[in-house]
Protein backbone atom coordinates (compact mmCIF):
# COMPACT_ATOMS: atom_id res chain seq x y z
CA UNK A 1 0.00 0.00 0.00
CA UNK A 2 0.85 3.73 -0.08
CA UNK A 3 -0.60 6.41 -2.28
CA UNK A 4 1.30 7.18 -5.48
CA UNK A 5 1.89 10.93 -5.75
CA UNK A 6 4.50 13.68 -5.49
CA UNK A 7 4.27 14.44 -1.78
CA UNK A 8 6.20 17.69 -1.97
CA UNK A 9 3.71 19.01 -4.53
CA UNK A 10 0.79 17.79 -2.43
CA UNK A 11 2.07 19.50 0.71
CA UNK A 12 2.75 22.72 -1.18
CA UNK A 13 -0.85 22.76 -2.40
CA UNK A 14 -2.55 21.98 0.92
CA UNK A 15 -0.23 24.34 2.78
CA UNK A 16 -1.64 27.20 0.72
CA UNK A 17 -5.29 26.12 0.54
CA UNK A 18 -6.01 24.59 3.96
CA UNK A 19 -3.19 25.36 6.41
CA UNK A 20 -2.84 29.15 6.12
CA UNK A 21 0.54 28.89 4.42
CA UNK A 22 2.28 26.87 7.13
CA UNK A 23 2.54 23.17 7.97
CA UNK A 24 3.86 21.86 11.28
CA UNK A 25 6.08 18.79 11.26
CA UNK A 26 3.42 16.92 13.24
CA UNK A 27 0.83 17.66 10.55
CA UNK A 28 3.16 16.35 7.84
CA UNK A 29 3.92 13.26 9.94
CA UNK A 30 0.22 12.54 10.33
CA UNK A 31 -0.50 12.97 6.63
CA UNK A 32 2.52 10.84 5.73
CA UNK A 33 1.05 8.04 7.87
CA UNK A 34 -2.28 8.39 6.07
CA UNK A 35 -0.69 8.41 2.61
CA UNK A 36 1.49 5.43 3.59
CA UNK A 37 -1.60 3.46 4.63
CA UNK A 38 -3.81 4.43 1.69
CA UNK A 39 -4.97 1.40 -0.33
CA UNK A 40 -3.30 1.51 -3.74
CA UNK A 41 -6.67 1.07 -5.50
CA UNK A 42 -8.35 3.95 -3.62
CA UNK A 43 -9.47 6.65 -6.05
CA UNK A 44 -8.42 10.28 -5.82
CA UNK A 45 -11.79 11.60 -4.64
CA UNK A 46 -12.12 8.87 -1.99
CA UNK A 47 -8.62 9.61 -0.71
CA UNK A 48 -9.38 13.32 -0.74
CA UNK A 49 -12.51 12.79 1.33
CA UNK A 50 -10.60 10.59 3.81
CA UNK A 51 -8.02 13.35 4.25
CA UNK A 52 -10.74 16.00 4.60
CA UNK A 53 -12.50 13.91 7.22
CA UNK A 54 -9.24 13.67 9.16
CA UNK A 55 -8.68 17.42 8.78
CA UNK A 56 -12.08 18.05 10.38
CA UNK A 57 -12.14 15.28 12.99
CA UNK A 58 -8.68 16.13 14.34
CA UNK A 59 -9.21 19.92 14.35
CA UNK A 60 -6.54 20.34 11.62
CA UNK A 61 -3.83 18.65 13.71
CA UNK A 62 -3.70 15.61 11.38
CA UNK A 63 -2.80 13.59 14.45
CA UNK A 64 -4.92 10.96 16.23
CA UNK A 65 -6.87 12.59 19.06
CA UNK A 66 -9.09 11.56 21.94
CA UNK A 67 -12.69 12.73 21.93
CA UNK A 68 -13.08 16.04 23.72
CA UNK A 69 -14.63 15.41 27.13
CA UNK A 70 -13.90 11.67 26.81
CA UNK A 71 -17.51 10.79 26.13
CA UNK A 72 -18.90 12.89 28.97
CA UNK A 73 -22.70 12.71 28.93
CA UNK A 74 -22.72 9.79 26.50
CA UNK A 75 -23.50 6.19 27.32
CA UNK A 76 -20.06 4.96 26.25
CA UNK A 77 -18.22 7.58 28.32
CA UNK A 78 -18.02 5.64 31.62
CA UNK A 79 -16.89 2.49 29.78
CA UNK A 80 -13.60 4.05 28.66
CA UNK A 81 -14.36 3.39 25.00
CA UNK A 82 -14.79 7.00 23.96
CA UNK A 83 -13.65 8.27 20.57
CA UNK A 84 -10.02 7.90 19.57
CA UNK A 85 -8.01 8.14 16.38
CA UNK A 86 -8.19 10.04 13.09
CA UNK A 87 -11.92 9.26 13.18
CA UNK A 88 -13.69 8.60 16.43
CA UNK A 89 -13.90 4.88 17.16
CA UNK A 90 -16.43 4.44 20.01
CA UNK A 91 -18.08 1.61 22.00
CA UNK A 92 -16.37 -1.58 23.16
CA UNK A 93 -18.02 -3.72 20.50
CA UNK A 94 -16.43 -1.56 17.79
CA UNK A 95 -13.02 -1.71 19.45
CA UNK A 96 -13.38 -5.51 19.42
CA UNK A 97 -14.42 -5.60 15.76
CA UNK A 98 -11.52 -3.34 14.81
CA UNK A 99 -9.12 -5.59 16.71
CA UNK A 100 -10.26 -8.67 14.81
CA UNK A 101 -10.06 -6.96 11.40
CA UNK A 102 -6.68 -5.32 11.99
CA UNK A 103 -5.21 -8.62 13.17
CA UNK A 104 -6.52 -10.22 10.00
CA UNK A 105 -4.80 -7.49 7.99
CA UNK A 106 -1.54 -7.94 9.88
CA UNK A 107 -1.61 -4.44 11.36
CA UNK A 108 -2.10 -5.67 14.94
CA UNK A 109 -0.17 -8.60 16.38
CA UNK A 110 -2.03 -11.42 18.11
CA UNK A 111 -1.03 -9.99 21.50
CA UNK A 112 -2.27 -6.47 20.66
CA UNK A 113 -5.89 -5.77 21.58
CA UNK A 114 -7.80 -2.50 21.32
CA UNK A 115 -10.23 -3.67 23.99
CA UNK A 116 -7.59 -4.26 26.65
CA UNK A 117 -5.48 -1.32 25.43
CA UNK A 118 -7.82 1.27 23.86
CA UNK A 119 -4.97 3.77 23.45
CA UNK A 120 -3.62 1.60 20.64
CA UNK A 121 -6.20 3.40 18.49
CA UNK A 122 -3.96 6.46 18.84
CA UNK A 123 -0.97 4.80 17.17
CA UNK A 124 -0.45 6.31 13.74
CA UNK A 125 -0.56 3.10 11.71
CA UNK A 126 -3.58 1.81 13.64
CA UNK A 127 -5.44 5.11 13.37
CA UNK A 128 -4.79 5.25 9.61
CA UNK A 129 -5.98 1.67 9.11
CA UNK A 130 -9.18 2.37 11.06
CA UNK A 131 -9.72 5.49 8.95
CA UNK A 132 -9.43 3.68 5.63
CA UNK A 133 -10.94 0.28 6.35
CA UNK A 134 -13.68 1.87 8.41
CA UNK A 135 -14.68 4.16 5.54
CA UNK A 136 -14.16 1.60 2.77
CA UNK A 137 -15.98 -1.23 4.57
CA UNK A 138 -18.67 0.84 6.30
CA UNK A 139 -17.74 0.20 9.94
CA UNK A 140 -19.22 3.37 11.38
CA UNK A 141 -22.73 3.78 9.98
CA UNK A 142 -22.98 1.16 7.24
CA UNK A 143 -22.30 3.80 4.56
CA UNK A 144 -19.11 3.43 2.49
CA UNK A 145 -16.86 5.56 0.30
CA UNK A 146 -18.04 3.62 -2.75
CA UNK A 147 -21.59 4.85 -2.08
CA UNK A 148 -20.50 8.42 -2.88
CA UNK A 149 -17.33 8.31 -4.97
CA UNK A 150 -16.12 6.50 -8.08
CA UNK A 151 -17.90 5.36 -11.21
CA UNK A 152 -18.71 8.98 -12.08
CA UNK A 153 -20.05 9.80 -8.60
CA UNK A 154 -18.73 12.75 -6.62
CA UNK A 155 -21.00 13.43 -3.64
CA UNK A 156 -18.84 14.88 -0.84
CA UNK A 157 -21.81 16.44 0.98
CA UNK A 158 -23.71 13.16 1.24
CA UNK A 159 -20.51 11.31 2.15
CA UNK A 160 -20.63 12.76 5.65
CA UNK A 161 -23.15 9.99 6.37
CA UNK A 162 -20.20 7.57 6.38
CA UNK A 163 -19.14 9.08 9.72
CA UNK A 164 -21.73 11.31 11.31
CA UNK A 165 -25.03 12.03 9.57
CA UNK A 166 -25.08 15.55 8.17
CA UNK A 167 -22.91 17.28 10.80
CA UNK A 168 -20.73 19.94 9.05
CA UNK A 169 -21.33 18.17 5.74
CA UNK A 170 -20.98 21.30 3.56
CA UNK A 171 -17.83 22.43 5.37
CA UNK A 172 -16.11 19.04 4.96
CA UNK A 173 -17.21 18.87 1.32
CA UNK A 174 -15.37 22.13 0.68
CA UNK A 175 -12.26 20.82 2.42
CA UNK A 176 -12.52 17.67 0.31
CA UNK A 177 -12.41 19.82 -2.83
CA UNK A 178 -9.10 21.34 -1.71
CA UNK A 179 -7.66 17.92 -0.87
CA UNK A 180 -8.72 16.50 -4.24
CA UNK A 181 -7.22 19.49 -6.08
CA UNK A 182 -3.96 18.98 -4.18
CA UNK A 183 -3.86 15.25 -4.95
CA UNK A 184 -4.43 15.94 -8.65
CA UNK A 185 -1.74 18.63 -8.68
CA UNK A 186 0.58 16.05 -7.14
CA UNK A 187 -0.23 13.49 -9.84
CA UNK A 188 -2.02 11.00 -7.60
CA UNK A 189 -2.75 7.77 -9.43
CA UNK A 190 -4.32 4.43 -8.65
CA UNK A 191 -1.88 1.52 -8.68
CA UNK A 192 -3.50 -1.70 -9.90
CA UNK A 193 -2.68 -4.84 -7.97
CA UNK A 194 -0.32 -6.98 -10.05
CA UNK A 195 -1.02 -10.70 -9.96
CA UNK A 196 1.84 -12.86 -11.19
CA UNK A 197 0.82 -15.51 -13.74
CA UNK A 198 1.35 -19.12 -12.71
CA UNK A 199 4.76 -20.49 -13.58
CA UNK A 200 4.98 -22.71 -16.68
CA UNK A 201 6.25 -26.20 -15.81
CA UNK A 202 9.71 -26.89 -17.17
CA UNK A 203 10.09 -29.68 -19.76
CA UNK A 204 10.15 -33.05 -18.08
CA UNK A 205 8.58 -31.70 -14.86
CA UNK A 206 5.32 -33.61 -15.26
CA UNK A 207 7.17 -36.83 -16.02
CA UNK A 208 9.33 -36.43 -12.91
CA UNK A 209 6.25 -35.63 -10.84
CA UNK A 210 4.52 -38.80 -12.09
CA UNK A 211 7.57 -40.81 -11.19
CA UNK A 212 7.29 -39.76 -7.57
CA UNK A 213 3.91 -41.51 -7.38
CA UNK A 214 4.73 -44.55 -9.55
CA UNK A 215 8.21 -45.13 -8.21
CA UNK A 216 9.59 -45.18 -11.78
CA UNK A 217 12.56 -42.98 -12.69
CA UNK A 218 11.80 -40.28 -15.24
Amino acid sequence: MAASLNRAAFYAAVRASLFDGRLKSSQVTGMDAILDAAPSLLGTTSLGYSLATTFHETARTMQPIEEYGRGKGRAYGPTGFWGRGFVQLTWEVNYAKATARLRQLGILRADEDLVTTPKLAMRLDVAAAILFYGMVEGWFTGKKLADYFGGGRYEPVGARRIINGTDKDDLIAGQCGHMVDALRAAGHSVIPTVVSPPATPKPGFLARLAATFTGKAA
